[in-house]
């Protein structure tokens, strides 16, 4: 079956990356790109495009349309397409609300988000549009890729999967996971924060052969950080390995929300330089 891909994009090099980066990761799987330009014609939109300025007479609805037509005319000079299609939808409201009635209405397997920065700022405090769309949007999962970032055989090495293995997984739940292993060539490393040092009890070893299982088909490892906060353990065991993914599991409700939620000073900022995978507790 096709994968449904949305990619919002305000024209930027940014935005270009994550795409090109989508393109790599399924070049050899059938996939419908779809290219989302959301834009505001009440106000503009000098503060989604660079080098607009607000006093600039734009009819923001052709700009929109004309910079999706010049994306589509890059790809045609992709080698990697021939798996693809594209469509583009030029949409004028909020870009939260867009975003989520599209993954609403189109079935959406993953939405991929360009940082404007070499880190992956997803941080609530940061009140960014990243970090607002981390927050807000259900039901689907999310790949955001650092400014530069590009994909090759050099650039991944493994995958971190931090997990608190208090609660099963849906299947369904896990494939943008397996689909980035696989795509990748990427072994997951499952990494579980023991902040209190208690080890595994019996319903958690349980619970870590469930996610075994489900990563059967690929190649994992299971890790044990002690006497740690999350965002401190996830960040030093990547820094150690030189880690090169990351995926976060957010429920609506849960202990990794603290993750997006905590101020600056709490603890270190969570700003990840490598590709955050955020996966989504589904209804």
């Amino acid at each position: 079956m096709e994968k449904q891909i949305l990619v919002p994009t305000n024209f930027s090099k940014h935005a270009w990356n994550a795409l090109v980066f989508g393109l790599k990761l399924y070049k050899s799987i059938p996939c419908n790109f779809i290219l989302l330009n959301v834009y505001d014609d009440g106000r503009g939109i000098s503060d989604r495009i660079p080098g607009i300025k607000i006093e600039e007479d734009v009819d923001a609805k052709e700009t929109s349309k004309n910079g999706l037509e010049r994306m589509l005319q890059g790809l045609s000079f992709r080698k990697e397409n021939q798996n693809h299609e594209f469509e583009t939808l030029s949409l004028e409201g909020d870009f939260e609300d867009m975003v989520q009635e599209i993954v609403n209405t189109r079935s959406i397997d993953l939405v991929l988000l360009g940082a404007e920065g070499a880190n992956v700022n997803i941080h609530s405090s940061y009140k960014s549009k990243l970090s607002k769309i981390a927050d807000s949007l259900q039901n689907c999962a999310m790949l955001f890729i650092p400014a530069d970032f590009e994909l090759t055989e050099q650039s991944v090495n493994e995958i971190v999967f931090p997990t608190t293995l208090r609660f099963s997984f849906q299947e369904k739940e896990l494939v943008p996971l397996k689909d980035l292993a696989s795509n990748s060539v990427s072994p997951i490393r499952i990494l579980y924060i023991d902040s209190d040092s208690k080890g595994l009890s019996e319903e958690q070893q349980n619970l870590q052969q469930d996610l075994k299982e489900h990563f059967s088909a690929i190649k994992n490892t299971f890790h044990r950080l002690t006497k740690t906060t999350a965002s401190t353990g996830i960040h030093l065991f990547i820094e150690s390995r030189q880690s090169t993914m990351l995926a976060l599991y957010k429920r609506k409700q849960g202990f990794f929300s603290k993750l997006f939620l905590q101020s600056k000073s709490d603890d270190i900022e969570f700003d990840p330089a490598v590709p955050v995978l955020l996966l989504k507790e589904l209804d």
